[in-house]
């Protein structure tokens, strides 16, 4: 069979599920198939009406080390066809699986989930260390199954990294749920309680002249982050639980989205690093052109039995 660019398109695809459990994007299938001819990433942007700089600073840069994560090997534009052909070759000459009886089976189901969760978990650490990330993690819903992050993150924070976990289990969706205002005051008051940080709310929070989002990205700027000599990473944890909540979950959303552009130029924004967990049996109905989930690196935890 010829290695060509619908086997080597099948081949991501395959080893980027197998490493992350998602699949491969429609624009980084674009951008697959425009390197496959060696088109320039303008040439890339313009055909497909997308932002050159968009192209060339966030999807294709993210595609290369994903695929370097997937492939096991590094991988740039110049080198991606012959990544993706070796791995071909590798698959191609494994000798075929025969069936096992039921109980070899389900045990080689597990250690496949093993793998898979080893692959997520050096996935989430590699990313960490990266400045201005954004995880988004799909989780399911049974209990435990996130106790390999808690463990994670506590050898994180041992090694020159603070880290806050904020579950919105916590909020009181009468009280803050359905006032953006109210909600990003409780948001900041947990941030620097935990961080061990004084409450300074009232003098750099002017929700009249700014507006609420304003005051919220004000007071990171100007009260979280110059008291901060390490990376900051934080964790938000059952995220989902806001999504109903109309405008306060669009308004939120699209403040987390716009703190993640702001890594892309602003120094000072690159000590954050957002994690955001949702669980997977819960649907979204979330605004496609702010949600923070539409950017940044998307990664799926498999189902545990």
């Amino acid at each position: 069979m010829e290695f060509d660019l619908t086997e080597a398109l099948k081949v991501a695809n395959q080893a980027v599920f197998a490493a992350t459990q998602r699949n491969l994007t429609d624009v980084e299938v674009i951008v697959i198939k425009g390197s496959w001819v060696r088109e320039e990433y303008d040439r890339i942007a313009a055909q497909h009406q997308y932002a050159t700089s968009y192209i060339s600073q966030d999807v294709a840069p993210k595609l290369w080390k994903l695929l370097s994560l997937a492939l096991g090997e590094k991988v740039r534009k110049s080198n991606f066809k012959e990544a993706l052909k070796r791995y071909w070759e590798k698959q191609s000459s494994q000798p075929e699986v025969l069936l096992e009886p039921p109980a070899i089976t389900e045990r080689k189901q597990q250690k496949s989930l093993e793998v898979n969760l080893v692959s997520v978990e050096a996935a989430v650490q590699e990313l960490l260390a990266t400045p201005g990330c954004l995880i988004c993690l799909q989780a399911p819903k049974q209990k435990g199954g996130m106790a390999w992050l808690d463990r994670l993150l506590s050898q994180l924070s041992t090694q020159n990294y603070r880290i806050v976990q904020m579950s919105f289990e916590f909020a009181d969706p009468q009280a803050h749920f359905f006032n953006l205002n109210q909600f990003l005051r409780w948001f900041c008051l947990n941030l620097v309680r935990e961080l061990g940080l004084p409450n300074q709310l009232d003098e750099g929070w002017d929700e009249e002249c700014l507006g609420a989002k304003v005051s919220c990205t004000t007071y990171l700027e100007e009260y979280v982050f110059p008291q901060l000599n390490e990376p900051l990473i934080l964790y938000l944890n059952d995220l989902d639980l806001l999504f109903p909540y109309g405008e306060v979950c669009e308004d939120f959303l699209g403040l987390l989205r716009s703190w993640y552009e702001k890594t892309r130029n602003r120094p000072l924004w690159r000590k954050l690093r957002l994690l955001l967990v949702q669980e997977t049996d819960r649907s979204m109905n979330l605004p496609i052109n702010q949600s923070p989930f539409q950017v940044g690196y998307s990664l799926k935890l498999p189902e545990f039995s």
